[in-house]
């Protein structure tokens, strides 16, 4: 946080733009961020250019939903009916006899980020992960899925009665949806460009994209082609109940629909914090790694501009 992503993101708006002569009508451009107020910022820090759109990606999704030819694949996804992880810990998860091994976060991560969000789940036929490629820790690999092998087929006989409750209640989860929406990108791509190219972009840019799976992912390649997409996040920092983000896997998904990816930039000069924080922060992750090794991404320190004031850490205090 604070070492100047969303900056980054602008600049390559604007540096794009003058790498097309004059103003070019055919060359357009879409950020896309979760965040309303994220998008403001960027708009406004931007110049102005008609060519350019900003929009969250909740609206995207219904923007490319309504574009589309209806085609092979009609579903309609009702609001009311939508599962999140709030309904899903509440109506399923505690409800379950089974749900006391394993936290409601982590089935809801499994769920989202290998189960139905995954690559290799939008190549199965029903769209889901098979489960021999989910419990064998080979299959999706040590570093990729972290979850323990002897909690697997618990966590699959789990992910089978939520798909069943779904169905059950007539109900849909992100998942679904944007996957019949993938499913429908591709239909239009194939069978009916012109109706493709009202939605597809020159150039798409992504601010916090660890907060998006894979299968979210795919839209943002099919939208932007195979070289119109520009990426920034912070794995460190995902705020999505159930994503676990790897840069590696935008490189699955790249290669996928056939494009180059270029190795990720770093960039670790923070401009929020000084180093007398960043020191002290880093400390505490260092601990945290030498214990605990795989709890999350290891990622280069961050560096301040100035030293600053040095730390004070308050051990016991209770606060009335």
């Amino acid at each position: 946080s604070g070492t100047g992503k969303t900056v980054t993101v602008t600049q390559r708006i604007e540096y794009d733009r003058q790498s097309r002569p004059g103003q070019d009508p055919t060359f357009t451009q879409l950020f896309v961020a979760r965040s309303v107020r994220l998008c403001r910022y960027v708009e406004g820090t931007v110049s102005e250019d008609t060519r350019t759109s900003f929009c969250t990606y909740g609206r995207l999704i219904s923007d490319v939903e309504s574009c589309l030819p209806p085609g092979r694949h009609v579903k309609i996804f009702n609001p009311s009916q939508r599962m999140d992880f709030s309904r899903f810990k509440q109506e399923f998860h505690n409800l379950s006899a089974k749900s006391e091994r394993v936290s409601a976060l982590i089935s809801w991560m499994v769920i989202r980020t290998f189960l139905k969000g995954s690559l290799e789940a939008f190549q199965s036929p029903n769209g889901l992960l098979p489960m021999d490629a989910f419990v064998k820790a080979e299959q999706l690999g040590k570093n990729r899925c972290r979850i323990p092998p002897e909690l697997r087929e618990h966590l699959y006989a789990e992910f089978l009665r939520y798909q069943a409750y779904l169905a059950d209640k007539k109900l849909w989860d992100d998942c679904d949806r944007v996957r019949h929406l993938a499913l429908r990108i591709k239909e239009s791509m194939e069978l009916d460009p012109d109706a493709f190219s009202q939605v597809q972009r020159s150039k798409v840019y992504v601010d916090e994209v660890q907060d998006y799976t894979q299968l979210e992912l795919l839209l943002f390649f099919y939208l932007a082609g195979p070289n119109g997409l520009f990426l920034a996040g912070d794995p460190a920092q995902s705020v999505v109940e159930g994503t676990d983000f790897r840069f590696e896997e935008v490189r699955s998904v790249g290669h996928f629909v056939g494009s180059v990816i270029q190795k990720p930039k770093t960039v670790n000069i923070n401009f929020r914090s000084h180093s007398g924080i960043l020191n002290c922060a880093g400390g505490v992750l260092d601990l945290m790694f030498s214990h605990f090794p795989n709890s999350a991404k290891q990622l280069k320190k961050d560096f301040g501009l100035f030293q600053g004031s040095r730390p004070g850490a308050l051990l016991g205090a209770t606060v009335d």
